[in-house]
């Protein structure tokens, strides 16, 4: 943990004041008198705890009756936080302190925690993510056939439409919208297994308290204990990975096409924020550079959270405890790289004409797969492979433009006439099927929503 990141220079680099909010330390105890009390109701349904205690223990499952001073001093001592907390709860409960955890181990109480902790972060990212598709699908409607240098292995391709980028974009973070959907219904559970897992405490009416417990909390009830099987946070935190894998990407392209000598598109850089404290001038892409910094730290924490799916026997601590590190602070990284890209696209400016420009200045190599398809047709794919590579390679070294070179040679003109060749070197004309292809995922979103 490094404090200073908690602190007013960092914070909001990293995080979210609403991602810090829901992890917060006092949010979490509070989650866990909450999750306390449930369980106390749904053991009290059930006969095992005695209806007035679980209503004592539920009416002071609240801040107001914990001396948080105590269960600092309690940590200190005993080290276990669980019971830090309900030795420091006891004093106000009185006899129904005595049924608080009843055969609930602390990784039954503090994974519930963190599911429900998770589930408030996971309202936020899903909320951001559809914020975020719907930007880009009217930057795809805007842009579908506005055409730009196709760019491929870092260097100029064929031409493409500025719409059909963003389309790529729209379809990966819906596939990952879906991929959260899906996740939900394993992911949001409650744990309830007792000390190695078998319920052996409550072992009369130990499932049916589980269905209650999970009733109480609005949460699911797993099949069996998930002590040593992580599955479901590797799930979470892979997907995170994802999308940050996603949002970098983007990141990345934005700050390739804000160079100045591409000039494609600007950045939205917040009003009065200053870009450097040596060059007065400059006014970097901050929202897409962290971004891309931030996208490392959520997939190292995916690869620490794959590494912790290995625990040793029914409970390791080893494994468990490292959790309460990567969870909270994926979901804050994620969160801040939500909230950036939609800040950033929400300012965006598109620089059509310098797209079309740049398209011109590539010249007609960027139309080699034009001229050579067209050629093809009369001396085969290979064949005509090998004469446009000639007439490219020269080119290239002698400063011409392909159409010329092709003009001059024969075994192209014996083919294709000046005009044809003129036409296929035009390379405005050459976008594909990019409007296609962009009006295929626009009307794939626009079906399923009219569908749900």
């Amino acid at each position: 943990m490094n404090p200073l990141l908690g602190g007013v220079l960092f914070r909001d680099t990293f995080s979210t004041s609403e991602m810090r909010n829901i992890f917060h330390e006092e949010a979490f105890i509070t989650k866990f008198l909450e999750v306390e009390a449930a369980l106390a109701r749904a053991e009290a349904k059930h006969g095992i705890v005695p209806a007035d205690c679980a209503e004592a223990i539920t009416e002071k499952a609240s801040l107001n009756h914990l001396d948080l001073e105590q269960v600092a001093a309690n940590v200190a001592e005993i080290g276990l936080f669980s019971m830090s907390i309900i030795e420091a709860w006891k004093e106000d409960l009185g006899a129904a302190g005595e049924y608080v955890h009843w055969g609930a181990s602390t990784q039954d109480i503090s994974d519930t925690i963190i599911v429900l902790q998770l589930q408030e972060a996971y309202e936020c990212i899903i909320r951001d993510a559809l914020s975020i598709r719907d930007q880009l699908v009217e930057l795809a409607g805007t842009y579908r056939d506005v055409p730009m240098v196709g760019r491929t292995q870092f260097m100029n391709g064929p031409p493409i439409t500025f719409g059909h980028k963003a389309a790529t974009w729209v379809d990966e973070i819906d596939r990952h919208i879906c991929r959260l959907d899906n996740l939900a219904e394993r992911l949001f559970v409650v744990h309830l297994s007792g000390a190695s897992g078998t319920l052996s405490a409550i072992e009369d009416n130990g499932v049916q308290i589980v269905d209650s417990f999970a009733d109480e909390l609005g949460l699911n009830a797993p099949r069996t204990s998930w002590t040593a099987t992580r599955d479901r946070f590797a799930e979470l935190l892979n997907v995170f990975a994802m999308i940050a894998g996603l949002l970098s990407r983007m990141s990345r392209e934005i700050l390739f096409l804000n160079r100045p000598e591409i000039d494609e598109l600007d950045e939205t850089i917040p009003g009065n924020t200053l870009g450097s404290s040596t060059n007065p001038h400059k006014q970097n892409p901050v929202f897409s550079q962290l971004n891309v910094g931030l996208a490392r730290l959520v997939r190292s924490h995916a690869d620490t959270m794959n590494e912790l799916m290995e625990p040793m026997g029914d409970r390791d601590r080893s494994a468990w405890y490292a959790e309460f590190a990567i969870i909270p602070t994926s979901c804050c990284y994620l969160g801040r790289m939500l909230k950036n890209t939609k800040e950033n696209l929400s300012g965006l400016e598109i620089h059509q004409d310098t797209m079309e420009q740049n398209l011109q200045e590539a010249g007609s190599l960027v139309m080699s797969e034009a001229i050579m398809i067209a050629l093809a047709e009369h001396v085969g794919r290979q064949t005509a492979h090998s004469v446009v590579h000639d007439n490219a390679m020269q080119a290239i070294e002698t400063g011409r433009d392909l159409r010329d070179c092709l003009l001059a040679d024969d075994r192209v003109t014996e083919h294709l006439s000046e005009n044809r060749i003129e036409s296929l070197t035009d390379p405005t004309a050459y976008t594909g099927l990019s409007e296609v292809l962009v009006d295929s995922v626009l009307e794939s979103l626009n079906s399923r929503s009219s569908n749900s």
